[in-house]
């Protein structure tokens, strides 16, 4: 025992030294931080080209007349690179011409930024960015190249995660803002949110962090139990739920199987005490079997590769092997004391699975509901490649890593009057069946009547939203590489037209009631110009007042969705081959390889829910790329219109132009009149340093205005608990006095 407690002690102190020995020597770790962009062009930009600087200026109008009863807030959050990249894309080379490890890494693994539009601001509207400054990205900051702690303690990323094996998982804050407000407030504030980190509650003017929802010690860790981070991998949902009747928060706090990890524990073991050799043997391992045939072949020699590893030693604390196992928490917060949470069990009384994670939740009148959702970002692809600058290593693990999303959706039902104070479980009744298709994004009528829940889902049949287009990829059409300017882009070429699916669900009987559903799916007139209403990769869509936080939609009758068509370099060989067998298919592999040549043109579609009929449909030119929608009510109501299409469509957009036979691109934001989109945008708007590439989730509020939170959790005060806690007692005043020194200050 002695001399266990010795080598834990001396843990710390190797590390230190394995950076100064060895792991300086590594040019894949040499990656320097640069705060400008080579191409420095805020204009027109490359595809993926985004800016991380934060500016506040009025926006330009470049085209048509922004409405006078146009109103409120507008948020978009996106990823924006590291703070070694500057911004996006990863480029290859680092400026002292050294291979740049980032390069090629996802898109999704960069650092958040909100963009704000205050469409109150006179005489123009008024555009903020602000960058997702959570305690962990001070310690990114800190420890980026070139700092004296950069090497083993340093982030690099990982796959679809930044990882340091000192200082644990990012929070990267970069997917989506939910408008809150708590009981006695008058002004909205937003929540931050990430599937892998704890939400923060921001500023709604100022786009500041005020304070996390829930201390560190209210969230388990998704990570092996040996594993002593004060950042740890903390497993939620993307879209928690506000309740704008009683005000209360709702989200989640999982684990997966233990079983998911894939070596995950022995891995961080070698990274951190062997880097060199593991690298070298796993490089070896690649090079044999990353062509080979047979895939069980490839499992079973991997398997006997670290089964032959020295294993990491065992002896941590009771509470951290709790961690490694299952786990599903239901949270409750009101806004103005610690937050509340509940076991939640299923109708068995065993704990609730997740095989994929928890991107989405539902809310209505007496219901929460959850899901199963099809999308990857979890613990088996988190940490994806330890050696992210070797292509090779990064094939085989891709190879191991993948599967297939399931083409179902388990639902899980918890009645609101099961939320008790004071009880430790609550249960979520699971559908007898699933819903039978995959699905990412769903939204719920307010009411339940009589029991029956009313679920719009998105499902992106046979679309491998966690998948991204590697530097290696080739397309699936013609076996070409890929245009390298779609390298990190999400691989999103659709292997079967999407679905939007009405859904009836009876908490009576736990069915799901199939004959009282309708599914909406059509692949337009694809071998014609005008392609015409049609699902062609559904991503996102908005309705009126869809996420408030003062008011419910009782029954959602009007839905605008974005179809992101078909392009030839995000279909690759390796997403063809994975989905080429899709249970659900529709339409032929040729037509498929056929449609995905053609390159189906960005859509905006409005469907009457009522009906599941399309009513209205704008088609972009070729090149434009409608990022997201949202929908905001007129300021004055109009009498003539029906009141869920009484306003605009607000929406950021990558403009494609074309000179010489290539293509470049700039950032706009459009404004089309809800009720008749057909007619194109009215307005079009922008800003020289108004450069993204790629957005994720939107929100509005009636106006940005200042934080009246009044419950803040103290970050020093949270993190001298967290250490204080670590089973590893050694360097423990090392870890306090980075904290001091380069992340407390940054937080009042």
């Amino acid at each position: 025992m002695k001399e266990r407690m010795k080598k834990k002690r001396n843990l710390f102190r190797k590390v230190r030294e394995f950076i100064k020995n060895t792991f300086k020597k590594d040019p894949e770790s040499n990656l320097p931080a640069f705060s400008e962009r080579a191409d420095g062009d805020y204009g027109r930009q490359g595809l993926l080209t985004t800016s991380r600087e934060e500016f506040e200026a009025e926006l330009q109008i470049l085209e048509g007349t922004l409405p006078d009863d146009i109103f409120g807030a507008f948020y978009v959050s996106l990823p924006v690179g590291s703070v070694n990249s500057g911004g996006l894309p990863f480029v290859s080379k680092n400026p002292d011409d050294t291979r740049n490890a980032e390069h090629g890494s996802p898109i999704m693994n960069g650092d958040g930024i909100v963009i704000l539009v205050d469409l109150n601001h006179v005489p123009a509207p008024l555009v903020k960015t602000k960058l997702m400054k959570t305690p962990c990205y001070y310690a990114d900051e800190a420890t980026k190249w070139g700092t004296k702690h950069h090497g083993l303690m340093g982030f690099h990323n990982m796959g679809i995660t930044r990882m340091s094996m000192v200082f644990g998982a990012r929070n990267e804050l970069n997917t989506a803002t939910v408008p809150v407000k708590f009981k006695g407030q008058n002004n909205s504030s937003l929540l931050a949110t990430y599937d892998v980190g704890r939400p923060f509650l921001l500023d709604s003017k100022s786009l500041e962090i005020v304070t996390p929802v829930g201390k560190c010690s209210d969230w388990m860790n998704a990570q092996p139990a040996m594993v002593p981070w004060p950042f740890g991998i903390t497993q939620t949902s993307a879209h928690p739920v506000f309740d704008p009747v009683t005000k209360e928060l709702f989200t989640v706090n999982y684990s997966r199987d233990k079983s998911s990890f894939t070596h995950m524990e022995q891995t961080i073991h070698q990274l951190r005490t062997n880097r060199a050799a593991f690298k070298d043997s796993l490089e070896s391992l690649a090079e044999e079997l990353v062509d080979h045939p047979d895939h069980l072949h490839i499992k079973s020699k991997v398997h006997d590769f670290f089964k032959k590893l020295p294993a990491p030693k065992k002896g941590a604390a009771k509470e951290q092997k709790v961690k490694g196992e299952v786990f599903m928490y239901l949270f409750k917060w009101d806004g103005n004391g610690p937050i509340q949470r509940w076991d939640v069990v299923d109708q068995t009384g065993e704990n609730l699975i997740i095989d994929e994670c928890m991107h989405q939740m539902g809310i209505t009148e007496d219901f929460i509901i959850l899901t199963d959702c099809a999308f990857k970002f979890a613990m088996d692809l988190l940490f994806d490649n330890p050696f992210p600058g070797n292509k090779l290593i990064e094939r085989l693990i891709r190879r191991l890593a993948t599967v297939r999303m399931e083409p179902y959706t388990h639902t899980y039902i918890i009645k609101k009057s099961d939320i008790i104070e004071g009880a430790e479980k609550v249960t979520a009744y699971k559908l007898k069946k699933p819903i039978p298709l995959e699905t990412i994004h769903y939204s719920c009528d307010y009411a339940n009547p009589g029991g029956i829940i009313t679920l719009y889902g998105v499902h992106n049949a046979a679309t491998c939203v966690a998948e991204w287009v590697r530097t290696f990829d080739r397309r699936a059409t013609d076996g070409k590489p890929v245009d390298p300017e779609y390298y990190s882009l999400f691989a999103v070429g659709s292997m079967d037209i999407s679905r939007l699916g009405k859904w009836k669900i009876n908490t009576n009987t736990w069915d799901l009631e199939i004959e009282n559903s309708v599914i909406f799916e059509d692949p337009g007139k694809y071998k014609e110009e005008n392609l015409g209403p049609n699902t062609w990769t559904i991503v996102l869509y908005t309705f009126r007042d869809m996420i408030s936080s003062e008011k419910v939609v009782p029954t959602i009758k009007q839905l605008w969705y974005v179809s992101d068509g078909t392009d030839n370099n995000l279909l690759t060989k390796f997403v063809y081959r994975l989905y080429k067998n899709y249970p659900h298919r529709k339409l032929s592999l040729d037509v498929i390889k056929e449609v995905t040549k053609k390159e189906l043109p960005f859509s905006v579609t409005r469907i009457n829910l009522e009906t599941m009929q399309p009513e209205d449909y704008y088609q972009c030119a070729p090149k434009t790329y409608i990022r997201g929608v949202q929908f905001i009510p007129r300021k004055t109501p109009n009498p003539n219109i029906p009141e869920e299409m009484d306003g605009y469509l607000f929406a950021p957009v990558e403009v494609g132009i074309e000179s010489g036979g290539t293509w470049s691109f700039t950032s706009q934001f459009w404004i089309f009149d809800a009720q008749d989109i057909a007619k194109g945008p009215i307005c079009k708007m922008g800003h020289e340093k108004l450069v993204f590439g790629f957005t994720l989730h939107t929100s509005w509020l009636p106006q940005a205005a200042p934080s009246e939170q009044q419950y803040i959790i103290s970050i020093k005060g949270d993190y001298e608990d967290v250490i204080r806690h670590l089973p590893i007692k050694a360097e423990k005043q090392f870890l306090e006095d980075f904290f001091n020194d380069h992340i407390y200050k940054h937080f009042s």
